[in-house]
């Protein structure tokens, strides 16, 4: 049974309404409607990060997110995002098919007898804009910022501004209180105090026994915490990726130990930025050589077929080329990056 205003007035208490900005308090007068509550749009925002595509010659293939393993969102959860804060006043513009994840302004909990959902307002959905992507629903006993996954299927950007009413809170009366609310011990709850950000899914033990069964790593805390402490907080989301498939290809049970892990995957950063050092200098060289020659050879009549054989080298020469210099070498976590990060916690430490 929904709450009608009348009931949402009474419970105001217990929905412990909070706002940051003194100039942008909670209203009931102008907020609570027939049957809900309105909610503003916050100034915390996240952006998903360009993802790096696969090395080598899978360049066209795309990044998969691949839901089986856990162990590296548990070090870096969040990498795939980049926060961003605005301003009262500043805007932020969704591209066409884009996905922003965003939060309400207002934090809020939800009383033990009620549960909740959120909806998205009719004059935006009008617009081609989704205000969340089916996760509506809040327990019993949550409390946090609720985020609101934005996508827009308007041809236009849309652009959207901190403290405008995003979303309406709708309280759901339950037949009677249940046994466990939300951040019970038993329930091992995510999103308890909830900011509103990127996914936690990794913490869900459902994914825990999916990846355990079929051969997932399951690292053990300390491991976990060891390889998270000797990761420097400017590591780069390609470094990142690349550890990731590192440990994939780990098999279940060989990994005992944080620091033997990180050096043997510093060990393979090194390699792997020698050769791209090299492969760039040799493809810089074949380029060159090819490119001259075949500039050279335009003097030279009769053009033959061993005129256009040369020019077609060339011309892959420098496409080759062009590749190299797009797969970069300066974003490796390797023995030095390893070093200075240890330095850096013996000191602290």
């Amino acid at each position: 049974m929904y709450a009608a205003d009348r009931t949402i007035r009474q419970i105001l208490p217990n929905l412990a309404i909070e706002t940051r900005l003194p100039a942008h308090g909670f209203d009931p007068d102008t907020q609570v409607q027939p049957c809900s509550i309105d909610l503003r749009l916050d100034t915390h925002f996240w952006v998903a990060r360009r993802v790096p595509r696969p090395p080598g010659w899978r360049f066209w293939r795309r990044p998969v997110l691949d839901l089986r393993n856990k162990q590296l969102q548990e070090l870096a959860p969040r990498r795939r995002w980049k926060k961003i804060e605005l301003r009262p006043g500043e805007t932020i513009d969704l591209k066409p098919n884009e996905v922003l994840l965003g939060r309400t302004y207002e934090k809020f909990s939800i009383p033990p007898a009620f549960a909740a959902k959120i909806e998205g307002r009719s004059s935006y959905a009008r617009l081609g804009l989704m205000i969340h992507c089916t996760g509506d629903f809040i327990n019993p006993g949550w409390r946090g910022h609720m985020p609101v996954e934005l996508v827009s299927f308007a041809r236009s950007n849309v652009r959207l501004s901190p403290l405008m009413p995003i979303a309406q809170l709708i309280l759901v009366k339950l037949t009677e209180d249940p046994e466990r609310h939300y951040g019970h011990q038993s329930l091992e709850s995510k999103y308890l105090e909830d900011d509103g950000g990127p996914s936690y899914w990794w913490k869900d033990k459902l994914f825990s026994r999916i990846a355990q069964q079929i051969g997932g790593h399951n690292l053990h805390s300390d491991i976990s915490e060891s390889i998270a402490e000797q990761l420097a907080p400017d590591i780069s989301v390609g470094a990142l990726e690349r550890l990731h498939r590192y440990i994939q290809r780990k098999p279940v049970g060989e990994i005992d130990s944080g620091a033997e892990l990180m050096d043997g995957f510093a060990k393979s950063e090194d390699r792997r930025r020698k050769t791209g050092k090299m492969l760039r200098a040799l493809s810089v060289t074949v380029a060159s050589l090819l490119t001259g020659t075949s500039v050279s050879r335009l003097f030279v009549p009769p053009i033959g077929w061993g005129h256009f054989s040369l020019w077609i080298a060339a011309i892959i020469a420098l496409v080759v080329s062009g590749f190299a210099f797009w797969y970069k070498a300066d974003d490796h976590y390797g023995e030095k990056e390893l070093n200075a990060r240890r330095e850096t916690l013996t000191h602290n430490g």
